[in-house]
């Protein structure tokens, strides 16, 4: 048995959330021990076809206030020139009056970007590379963690023993060290679930993403490099095999009717993928020397691209929180683990709040819902100032540590 027994800080997941977590601890920290734990094979640095299931071939919606982050840990300039940015949205109600446009005051900050994950991934795992301080264990898992005052001890499939201050669940919404560690989490079924694709349109996409509220969910066109679309379309569940199995001119045809013509012609699409849709959160995200973030904390609906934006937010203010201690022994206490949770409290409340409000009003079907919200979509139309909260949550760029929040 192997025993390694000198770690500040285990993190379970190398996705994106993981990852960037690791980056920005040892970026403000450099002298920390930090290892890294994933399930999956050590991707490979060298080839230009980066590998892991967490860096696919997915796009992603980075907010203002995420790319400011990344900015701040000085990774943004590794990627910005594979972004895309969003500067105009529009959102629309299927066969109703109600159509809002929200555009960027300033040209120059963008709502947010989209990029592909697998850019994403291929950038930070050479940044991780470069890390000494940084152990990674790929192609294994955690079966067991022992809780104990000082330390959590972490128990790897080949018997392997990682001993740390701190122990991150960062592995997903079906997290396994979150129930290692005993972090209970309610879930809640849509009952439908995304498309996802890239699709080009006869229309140039000009930086304007769409949100196309349906009788069946929403469907989302975010611009992508190329004059292309990421595509996210919720469907009910069971008609998700159907539209899978269908051929591209079907699919397109599909998709057509279903969205209109807003962004011209539907031309081409890419390979699809799906996954369910349903939201998880955590009441506390943390417990004795163990904390949750990004999807293991929280998993949203896609509607308003809040769910990794939420995630980076986590892991920015855990790492900063780390990071400002003055005694390292203290990583991992209930002092610091609080003094996170206060921070981030609101922002969880307020943000999963917001996106499963949305998904619940835009689904009701009954008339005077949807009188309502077409009102409410005019009114924002020709009263910009209400509006305004949307625009703020849209580009997430909030104060994190604006209070003292070790009181």
């Amino acid at each position: 048995m192997d025993k390694n027994s000198d770690y500040d800080v285990v993190i379970v997941g190398a996705g994106i959330v993981g990852s960037l977590l690791a980056y920005a601890l040892l970026k403000r920290s450099p002298t920390l021990r930090v290892v890294l734990v994933d399930e999956n094979p050590q991707p490979n640095s060298v080839s230009k076809n980066f590998t892991h299931p967490g860096f696919d071939a997915r796009s992603i919606a980075l907010s203002a206030g995420t790319c400011d982050i990344l900015d701040d840990l000085g990774f943004w300039a590794a990627i910005k020139d594979h972004a895309q940015p969003i500067e105009d949205i529009h959102i629309s109600d299927r066969g109703c009056f109600g159509a809002l446009d929200l555009c960027s005051e300033d040209k120059h900050r963008a709502f947010g970007y989209v990029l592909e994950l697998h850019q994403i991934g291929s950038a930070l795992n050479k940044q991780l590379d470069k890390l000494k301080q940084l152990t990674r264990f790929y192609g294994t898992r955690i079966t067991n963690i022992e809780k104990q005052s000082p330390q959590t001890l972490c128990h790897l499939v080949d018997n392997t023993i990682l001993t740390a201050k701190l122990c991150v669940a960062a592995d997903g919404v079906d997290s396994l060290t979150r129930d290692l560690l005993s972090i209970p989490a309610q879930s809640f079924d849509y009952q439908c679930s995304a498309i996802i694709a890239n699709v080009r349109c006869s229309k140039p996409h000009l930086n304007k993403a769409f949100e196309r509220f349906t009788e069946f969910g929403p469907i989302a066109l975010l611009p992508l490099a190329g004059n292309h679309y990421a595509l996210v379309w919720s469907v009910a569940s069971d008609d998700l095999s159907r539209l899978c199995a269908l051929n591209d001119e079907h699919f397109l045809a599909e998709l057509q009717h279903a969205f209109g013509y807003r962004a011209g012609v539907f031309s081409a699409a890419g390979k699809r993928d799906s996954y369910p849709l349903k939201l998880l959160k955590t009441a506390q995200p943390f417990t004795h020397r163990g904390v949750c973030i990004g999807n293991a904390a929280h998993c949203l609906h896609p509607v308003m691209g809040q769910g990794f934006n939420l995630g980076m937010r986590d892991l920015f203010v855990l790492a900063a929180i780390i990071g400002d201690l003055p005694d390292p022994q203290k990583i991992g206490g209930f002092e610091m683990l609080n003094r996170y949770w206060s921070a981030r409290q609101a922002d969880h409340n307020t943000t999963i709040g917001l996106t499963d409000s949305v998904v619940r009003v835009f689904n009701n079907n009954h008339w005077p819902m949807i009188l309502g919200r077409n009102i409410a979509l005019q009114a924002m139309r020709y009263l910009p100032d209400l509006s305004a909260p949307i625009i703020k949550q849209a580009k997430g760029q909030f104060p994190l540590l604006s209070r003292d929040t070790s009181e």
